[in-house]
């Protein structure tokens, strides 16, 4: 009886590659997110100051 086996070495570390690189961004996109919680309670004279744009001109795409 022959009994054949199949290893992709290749699998397993581009599986890994690909969860570190999915961790990599969740972790930008936390970090952003904190950020702009942080400018956000800011008061406004600072908020304009820096540049920051205000409610009515900011992203509809943005959600706190």
């Amino acid at each position: 009886m022959t009994t054949i086996t199949f290893r992709d070495s290749k699998s397993s570390s581009d599986s890994h590659l690909h969860v570190v690189d999915y961790a990599r961004k969740l972790v930008h996109a936390w970090h952003q997110w904190q950020a702009a919680r942080e400018i956000e309670s800011m008061p406004f004279d600072i908020r304009k100051d820096i540049g920051w744009p205000s409610a009515n001109d900011a992203d509809e795409r943005k959600v706190m």
